[in-house]
């Protein structure tokens, strides 16, 4: 299988389940805290075993995908916060990728391990500073609108972040060198 057929298929695949979790997951009471870390598991997944550019993808394509999706009263004002939660995504993304990459020990968790913890604690940071200016300087939102976005974008995304970190090393962890980018 060729690279680019490689980064094709397991990007597509990653995104595949992204999705699924988004629209079903849905119908599921608290739902951020099942689909949350499917997200981030995909979106480390995707980049160790395709590639930055992989997880990249797919820190753009989910957010707008939910948003886009979503039916809530905030919906339109969780559209508008979309370019905040990209950043976030890629944060986490690089930060995995840069400390998985430093580690060269064969087998080793180490890289894996302070990839998500910085990379989640950097994400949650962002994310947490994004909404609090997001529903201060945006007019019109309504008190009851920012208390329900300051909720969703604070500490559920420092637990989903960590969660999905724990997903994705033990995904990698048992596929090995199978599921492993080459490049």
């Amino acid at each position: 299988m060729t690279d680019r057929i490689r980064f094709l298929t397991r990007t597509a695949l990653l995104l595949a389940v992204v999705i699924a979790f988004q629209v079903f997951g849905k119908m599921i009471p608290y739902n951020n805290f099942i689909v949350g870390p499917v997200v981030n598991a995909a979106l480390l997944v995707a980049t160790a075993s395709a590639g930055l550019w992989s997880g990249i993808a797919i820190s753009v394509i989910a957010p707008l995908v939910s948003a886009f999706t979503n039916k809530a009263p905030i919906a339109p004002l969780v559209l508008g916060f979309s370019p905040f939660i990209i950043i976030g995504n890629a944060i986490i993304v690089l930060a995995f990728r840069l400390f998985r990459k430093k580690d060269r020990t064969p087998g080793s968790l180490r890289g894996s391990i302070i990839g998500v913890a910085v990379g989640s604690v950097l994400k949650f940071g962002f994310l947490y500073g994004a909404i609090t200016a997001f529903t201060s300087l945006v007019s019109g939102i309504q008190p009851q609108q920012a208390a329900a976005l300051i909720s969703l974008f604070s500490w559920p995304q420092l637990f989903t972040a960590i969660a999905g970190g724990a997903i994705a090393t033990a995904v990698l962890k048992l596929a090995g060198k199978s599921l492993e980018y080459r490049g």
